[in-house]
This record gives structure tokens, sequence and C-alpha cells, in this order.
């Protein structure tokens, strides 16, 4: 929707307050737990100038006289007039001249702002695309508070900012904002809630770790909650096992995780369910174990560090080739140089892989060249390129260790990155590793800092249950820190994980990295 940036106020007009809209706002917003910084982009508003005058094609319904010159009187017949042919766009231009000349009488800008609500509401699409399209702003702004109130409940805290911000002038600050705050549905205190996980067939194992992490996470709780757990793993019966868990008293819903599942839930709209995978739904909040984004997280490291030309060598399995060249693409958009190269799964040569990233082969052809021109064997050792600030390798942890010990072979200090399949499967049993020194990786918190939490997947499960108990919290801008599969926010609909640096130091020992 395109926004405006100038609103007309007539010259006697008197400042409109924004205080109560400032304290509904903020005890709306404001909660005790870390603030976050939402990554979405505010929409820009082009630089629209509002004209004082009445828009020409409807000259024949109003005075001539300037608008600033009408009488009360005067803007009640005009308002009326307008509301006749309904011509809503002047309607609300009218109501907001009547608005700022009774800035003495309280109870009748109070109606002019519930009359003028109702109105909206009530319009029909065509009605409300010919006001987003109008000359005027005050029209426009109306637009803006329904498309807040009317859209998505993910986005109501970012509308929320831009009706201050860029509508700050619009006479429903004064009263109608503040009640609609007020009126809002208040968090519901958690009783009860209920896991729907797959107990059976191929998710089985990874269920059965996301059980655990769920049930270590209440025992890590002050337990004033009750948790029943519901076996999803048959398709045909997931809508009857959804409507059994309400029945049983589940104020929120951790689960399904297959997409398919998801996907029978998704007609529910159920605010109130937290899906541990996504898809493209609005219907329910998503957090999936994927879901962190390192390619964006890469790109900002490396920038800092100022590297300019990368190398990245990925195997040709789906899931690292996938994750490569979504760096590939993310650095070379930031404006960067790289070079992307790609070795079979299947028996892979790991030596030829990196030899061919740092063209040893064009060493040994000069090799060979300069040995047919003298007639006589050469000592030899390639001399490799040296123009890579950086070498990331997408690949699990017993192949990078394969890896790792060629740059010492080939006398390279170029620094060595890994990102989430260098984090070791068991969290309790994490070994020094040598031929993994001075590799740095993307994993998550509770890979440094387990606790009694094994694997990625009870991590996971760990902080779904953090999210579903404080979802309130998230929606309202705030970061879960205290977890243990990243940092968490809410964006959109979509949860999201910023990870940690980890580092294999001299010893092979694995640290924590600063970034």
């Amino acid at each position: 929707m395109n926004k405006t940036s100038a609103f007309y106020t007539p010259k006697h007009a008197r400042l409109i307050s924004k205080s109560s809209f400032k304290f509904a706002v903020i005890s709306i917003l404001l909660l005790g737990l870390s603030a976050c910084t939402n990554n979405s982009i505010k929409p820009a508003k082009p630089d629209v100038v509002a004209s004082s005058k009445p828009d020409t094609k409807h000259s024949d319904d109003r005075l001539n006289q300037t608008p600033e010159a009408l009488s009360i009187n005067e803007l009640k017949l005009l308002q009326a007039n307008a509301t006749t042919k309904g011509n809503w766009s002047d309607y609300l231009y009218y109501s907001t001249l009547l608005w700022n000349k009774s800035n003495q009488n309280e109870a009748y800008q109070n109606q002019l702002e519930n009359q003028a609500w109702s109105i909206v509401n009530s319009l029909s699409a065509q009605n409300i695309a010919e006001l987003e399209n109008s000359s005027y702003p005050e029209a426009q702004a109306w637009v803006s508070l329904l498309n807040a109130f009317k859209g998505s409940k993910y986005q109501i805290k970012q509308s929320l900012m831009n009706l201050n911000s860029f509508e700050a002038d619009a006479i429903y600050h004064k009263h109608l904002l503040p009640r609609l705050l007020a009126e809002q549905p208040k968090s519901k205190s958690i009783h009860q809630i209920a896991v729907l996980l797959p107990m059976e067939g191929r998710y089985k194992v990874i269920s059965q770790q996301i059980r655990s992490g769920i049930m270590k996470a209440f025992y890590a709780s002050n337990q004033t909650i009750t948790l029943k757990f519901y076996d999803s793993s048959e398709l045909a019966n997931l809508e009857a096992t959804y409507t059994q868990a309400k029945q049983d008293g589940a104020d929120r819903i951790i689960g399904p995780l297959r997409r398919e599942a998801l996907q029978i839930l998704a007609s529910f709209h159920d605010d109130n369910l937290l899906a541990l995978n996504s898809i493209d739904s609005h219907a329910f909040t998503q957090f999936s174990f994927k879901s962190s984004q390192p390619n964006l997280q890469m790109v900002k490291k490396f920038e800092t560090a100022g590297f300019e030309r990368i190398g990245i060598l990925s195997n040709d399995a789906h899931s690292s080739l996938g994750k490569a060249q979504e760096l590939n693409d993310s650095w070379i958009a930031a404006g960067h140089s790289a070079i992307l190269s790609v070795y079979p799964d299947q028996k892979p040569k790991l030596r030829k892989a990196l030899g061919q990233l740092i063209h040893e082969n064009l060493s040994k052809e000069r090799q060979n060249n300069l040995r047919w021109l003298v007639g006589r064997k050469l000592d030899y050792f390639p001399r490799t390129r040296q123009d890579l600030d950086a070498i990331v390798i997408f690949d699990n942890a017993f192949r990078m260790a394969v890896f790792r010990p060629q740059f010492d072979f080939f006398e390279l200090d170029t620094p060595v990155f890994g990102d989430t399949e260098l984090t070791p499967a068991n969290f309790q049993a994490i070994k020094q590793n040598p031929d993994l020194k001075s590799v740095s990786f993307l994993t998550y918190p509770a890979t440094l800092n387990p606790v009694d939490l094994t694997s990625k997947f009870e991590a996971f499960g760990w902080d779904s249950f953090m999210v579903s108990t404080h979802n309130d919290a998230l929606q309202n801008g705030n970061c879960l820190t205290n977890t243990k599969t990243g940092i968490l926010r809410l964006d959109g609909n979509e949860i999201k994980q910023k990870l940690v640096w980890a580092k294999y130091d001299k010893t092979g020992t694995l640290l924590e990295e600063q970034e």
C-alpha cells in the first residue's frame, strides 16, 4: 500500500496530543524480556504533498471558500452531502476538518472518530481501494488503520509503529486507537500444552529426541503447566487428534512435525499452535529446525573480517549444495567474489577437490612444461593460488578432518570455515580433534553449553517449549536469549534463530569464538 508523508491540518487547528496513544502502545508492546531488533523492512512512504484545496473532481459538492474559512455548520452540510453521494474520501476529509474545528468538544471528536471507523469498516474492497488511492492523506490514514487491525496478528506491532510514524496527525489517535488497543484480547494463562509428534515410522527417533528436550525444559521450569503428548503418526486421524487435544483443555499446542500434517491443520488458523516445520501459510506460528539462515551470518562475519574473495567447496548432496549455493549467491549479491567448486558425495576424491579449488592442476602443468623445456627431472612442490581470503567447506566433520591437514601440506594459511554439519552428534561426548584445528563453524549454543542435553533435536525440543510459553512476548518484539538453538525472534509468523560461532583451537579443543 502506498503511504503518504503529508497530512493537511488547518492553520489554526490545535495540535493533537499523542500521550494517550503512546501510553497504550507502550503498555501493549513492552515486556520484561530482551528487546529484539526486527530485520523486517519498514514500508517506505513516497513524498506526497497534501493540498489544502478540495479535490477538483468533487468541486461541485463544496462551497466556494477555502476549507479553513468554512464554519462548522457548513462543514456538516458538506459531510452530509458526501455521505449521501457515497464520496467517502470527501467524507473523511470533512470529518477531519470538523474534528479540528471542534477542539474544545471532546465528546464530538470521539463521535466523529467512531462514526468514521464504523463507515470504513463497512466499505467494500473497491471503496477501500479508492480511499487508498485518494489524493487526501486524511482518507489514506484510515485505510492504514483498517489494515493494521484487519491484517495478520504477526504484523500488528509493525503496523502500530507505522501508524505512529507515518500517520501521526490522524484524528483517530486521540480516542479511537487507544480504545481499539485496549479492546485487543489479553494474553491468557497457560495451564496445559499438548504436544503432537509422530511416534512411529521414519520420524520416530527424531520425535523421541524432541520429546526428551521438551520434558527437560519442562522440568527446568516452574512446572505449573500440564504436558500431554499425542501420537500424530497417522495423518488420516490428525484432525481428530487435534480436536481431542483441544477438548482435553490444551491452551497451546506444539507440533505437528511433518509438513503434510501442517497442511492438514492449516485450515484451523490456530494462533495457539506452534508448528515444528514451515509451510506457505500464516495460519499459525512456525518454528523450523532449519530457520537460522546461516548464509547471512557468514556474510556478516566475512565482511567484518574484510574478506573480498572466498572459495566454497561442497559435495553434490541436495542439503550441502543448497546451502553452498545460498552462500555463493548472498556473497556475490553483497558485491564480493566467490568461487564454488562441487565434488561428488558418492566416492569423493577429497584431495583432488581441494586441489581443483586452489589450482594445484595449473601448478602441475607449469612444472611439466618446465621439465620438458630443460629436459630433466625437477624438484617440485605445487604453488597454489593465494587470492582467496577464506575457504568454506560444506560437508561433515569426518571429511573436514580429511580436508584440513591438506592445508598444512599445501602451506595454505587461508582461514577455513564450516556450517552446522560440523556440530558434534553427542553434546556430552565432544572430544579433541587435532585434524580440525583452526576450523570455525556455525552451531547451536547447546553445543558449547549443553547442560544435560545430548543432541541438536533435544535442543530443538527445549526451545519449542520455550517459544510456546513465551509466544506472546515474541509477538511484542522481544527475543529469547536463554535458549539452546540460538537467539530466537519472531519475523512475521516464523521463528528465526541466530546461531553462535565455534572454533577448534590449535590443540583441537572446541571453544566458542567471538564474532
